[in-house]
Parts: structure tokens; sequence; C-alpha cells
């Protein structure tokens, strides 16, 4: 057993788990196994030596100034230095110190903890901090933070407040029902998101500061942040999209192309073209789970016929950081259906200096199908036509009046038959001018019905 006081609290360091060291007069005169393997110094190569050179340089006289005031009776809070050990790598520490008396004299009893795991942790959340505030900067769309609570909005990127009727700087601070012309309709959202804990792509009307009205489409995720509960919110302002649908309503409902929803992915991809992050939404959309696409080529969903001109798109996007690009591919999801999607990208630097592009990716292909089915119809109208003016002209008309005719007989309107053909409207309007001037018909429901019975357009 040991005899003395010191020699039992000797015996106790001999056990402790983290480092302990003893200054005795300003000089080193014991550390404790942990700290020899945590220094790489033995006890005998560390003692009478002072504790300052055992830092890095720069921590020196921050150390001497500590401990000076510690034995001038000031208290001991942790305090955190880089230890710099015998094969001359660094390890952070966190330090406390205690004065005791030795043998009559007073020394200093210092408690090392290492601390390098904590500062890798620290470091990977500021790397991660970084990496969202440049993808949240540099998107394309407006993308908000609001406390889920009260709307309070906490972040926002410049996109935002110029989406409301603001100056990209005073979105922050707003609340959110501001913005609702319903604000019902809030209330109906958020019993979504409570229930599912996310809402996509649902369209809403909206008011701006000045309280004009006009439509979004936003997304909403439910995420966690400095233990609030807070809204993740992303934004499309689809006003005109919406006054352009509802004229094509009102004009020609057999023709009308109406998108009640208007998707959207995102996905981030390295320079080299890796996929780095995707949203779930986004993998959903392409029948994969977000850690299936993670790592993979991002060529690996593109259609085979399409991949040679992505490349080409993504590196003109690396090589003109400041520009937006467009383009609209043809994907592949899981089970080998097809997927044209529009895709809106722009490189920006990442926090390691690299390289990362940003994509928005809208799903085109119920346009894209349309528009086949335009087409279709197109050529079919004009083999009939063409079969129509083998057997002569009658009245005189032409390949293109008689095409128009036709379209006039099935109860088309101008602005339908200008759709249909790929003209004007005054170019429509003009055709159907000339066939009621060589039939001598007095209005085109008159020049519809002749031709029928006539048998001009069997």
């Amino acid at each position: 057993m040991p005899e003395s006081a010191e020699e039992w609290q000797r015996a106790l360091f001999e056990k402790y788990v983290d480092g302990v060291a003893l200054v005795v007069e300003g000089l080193v005169d014991y550390i404790n196994p942990a700290l020899t393997r945590m220094s790489g110094y033995s006890a005998g190569e560390a003692r009478g030596r002072p504790p300052a050179e055992f830092v890095v340089p720069q921590e020196r006289a921050r150390l001497r100034d500590r401990v000076k005031a510690i034995l001038a009776g000031a208290t001991e809070a942790p305090s955190e230095y880089h230890v710099v050990r015998k094969d001359g790598s660094v390890l952070p520490v966190e330090v406390v110190s205690h004065l005791a008396d030795y043998g009559g004299k007073t020394a200093l009893v210092s408690l090392l903890r290492d601390i390098s795991r904590r500062k890798q942790a620290e470091e990977s959340l500021r790397e991660s901090e970084a990496r969202y505030r440049a993808i949240v900067e540099a998107a394309p769309i407006p993308l908000a933070i609001s406390r889920l609570s009260d709307g309070l909005i906490l972040h926002a990127n410049a996109h935002l407040g110029p989406l409301f009727g603001l100056p990209p700087d005073e979105a922050v601070g707003r609340r959110t029902p501001d913005f609702y012309y319903d604000r019902a309709e809030r209330e109906a959202l958020l019993e979504l998101v409570r229930r599912d804990g996310y809402v996509r792509d649902y369209e809403l009307r909206s008011r701006k500061a000045d309280g004009t009205e006009f439509w979004v489409l936003v997304s909403l995720q439910t995420a966690t942040l400095d233990e609030d509960e807070v809204l993740i919110s992303g934004f499309y302002d689809v006003s005109k999209r919406r006054q352009a649908e509802e004229a094509l309503r009102r004009s020609e409902e057999q023709y009308r192309i109406l998108y009640e929803d208007n998707p959207a992915m995102y996905f981030t991809v390295s320079s080299e073209g890796a996929v780095l992050s995707v949203n779930r939404f986004g993998s959903q959309q392409l029948g994969y789970e977000p850690e299936e696409l993670v790592g993979r080529p991002v060529l690996d969903v593109f259609y085979e016929a399409d991949k040679e001109a992505v490349l080409e798109q993504l590196a003109a996007c690396v090589k003109n950081p400041s520009e937006t690009g467009e383009w609209e591919f043809r994907k592949v999801r899981k089970d080998g259906s097809l997927m044209w999607v529009k895709e809106t990208a722009r490189a920006v630097r990442a926090p390691d200096s690299g390289t990362i592009v940003l994509i928005v990716c809208e799903d085109i292909t119920e346009q894209k199908r349309a528009e086949e089915a335009v087409q279709e119809a197109r050529e079919e109208l004009e083999s009939k036509v063409e079969r129509q003016m083998q057997r002569g002209s009658a009245y005189g008309l032409t390949f293109r009046e008689l095409t128009v005719l036709n379209l006039v007989a099935t109860g088309k309107s101008d602005k339908g038959i200008a759709n249909l053909l790929g003209i004007s409207l005054g170019t429509s309007s003009k055709h159907i001018g000339n066939i009621l001037g060589k039939m001598g018909a007095s209005s085109r429901t008159e020049a519809g019905v002749r031709a029928v019975r006539e048998g001009l357009l069997d």
C-alpha cells in the first residue's frame, strides 16, 4: 500500500483514463501513463521541462499567462490547447488545472482530455453547414426555412424576397401566414405536413407583399433546427402557366394540355458527373431510394442516345459557372420506362474549392406526348388531304386551303386550326377568307356544310 498521500494520489493517477500532469515550481514533475500514450513522451522525458514546451508555439504565451493567473488565485475553467507530440503531430486537448500542495510546495495538477474526435465532429458539422449554405444560396429556385409553430422565416435565399415582392434581404423575419391568400389554406397544408412530414408540389394561391394575388407551386418538408421544428420550403411561380392553361381550356377544350402538378427533382452533381445528393422526391420519380443514386454516375439515369449530349452540357456548366444552363433529355426509370425532363443547372464553388452542379428537373413527359399526338393528327390530316387533291381541286382550292376546309367542317376555331397546323392566327384567318371567296360562301358554317354535302371531304 502507498505510504504517503502523494504516493496514494500518484497510484490513482496511474489508472486514470485521461492524461494527468503534475507541475512543481514551473516544471513538469510527473505525467501518468495515459498522458504518455497521448503525447509519446515518457515520464522521464517530460520531467524537468516547462509545460509551454509541449504546446504549439502560438499558444505558449497564453499557457504561461494562464498558469501565472491560476497561481495567483484565478478560477480555472476548461481551456483548449494543441499538444505537440514527440513525433511532431498535433493533438487537441482540453485542460483543467487545480492548485495542490506537494510536499510543502505549490503544485499544479492538470487533467488533459483528448478532444480530437470532438474537433473532427465539429469540423464535419462546419463543412456540412457550409455545403448546405452553398446549395441554398446558389439554388436557382426560391427556398426558405420557417418555424412551424408560427411561420417566422428564419432563413431565405436571395430568390425568395423578389418572389413575394420584397427586396432580397427583407424576407427573413417575416411570417409566412402573411403571404397566404387564404389563411385557412395554410391550416389545411399544415395538417398534411403534420400527418405525412411533407407536402410535394401543392398549387397554392398566394399573396405578394403589396397584396397582389399569384399562384405558386410549393413543396414542404419538416426538419429540426436548433431544437425548433421547422419547414423547409421550395417555391415555383406558376402564375403564367396557370393563365396559359386557363386560356387554353376556354378556347380549345379538346386540345388542352393541363398540368395539374408540376413536380421537380433536385440533384447536386460533381464536376466529374457523380451524383452527390438527390432529394427523396427526385429519387422516387425515378423509382429509386436516394442512397441507390448517390455516388453513381449521373449518366446512369439518362437514355443511352442522350448521354453524350448530357456530358457536353455538364461540361459547359462547369466551364461557365456564372451562367445558367437549360436542356431537355430523356431519363430512364429503374423499371426501364422513359421520362422526359427539362433541366435547369448552374455550377457553383463547393466549400472544398471544388465545383458542384446544382440541377432542377421538371417532368415534361406529358408535354412531349401531347406534342407527338398533335404531330400525328397533323400528318394524318395532310395524308387525307393529299388523297382529296388527287381527285381534283374543287373551286381552285390550294392544298393548304383544302386542309383548313377539312378543319372548318369539324368545327375547329381559327385558333384551333392555327394550333394544329403550326401557323399564326392571322394566317389561319386569311386561309378561311380565301375559302369563302372561292366557294362564294357567306360564312364558314355554309362552307363546311357545302363541302360535306358536295363530297369534297370524302
